[in-house]
């Protein structure tokens, strides 16, 4: 591997990690958000944004799986 492509997958792993992280913020503060609200108004945007949260909580997932593949070498 040349220098230009190791810096180039740090580049993509530290990427990765900044989109982890903020996805991460995001579910928290939904959560932070939704924890002080009346249940009534809480369950309805639990039902409103459920499929979202959700999806970014897959997406998260598959963003470590991907990073954790990347150094240990099994990406690129």
């Amino acid at each position: 591997m040349t220098g230009g492509q190791t810096g180039s997958n740090e580049a993509v792993r530290e990427q990765i990690r900044a989109a982890v992280e903020a996805i991460d913020a995001a579910l928290g503060g939904i959560v932070g958000f939704l924890a002080p609200l009346k249940p009534t108004l809480r369950n309805e945007l639990i039902q409103l944004l459920g499929d979202k949260v959700e999806r970014a909580r897959v997406a998260k997932e598959s963003l470590e799986k991907l990073l954790a593949d990347l150094e240990r070498g099994q990406v690129g």
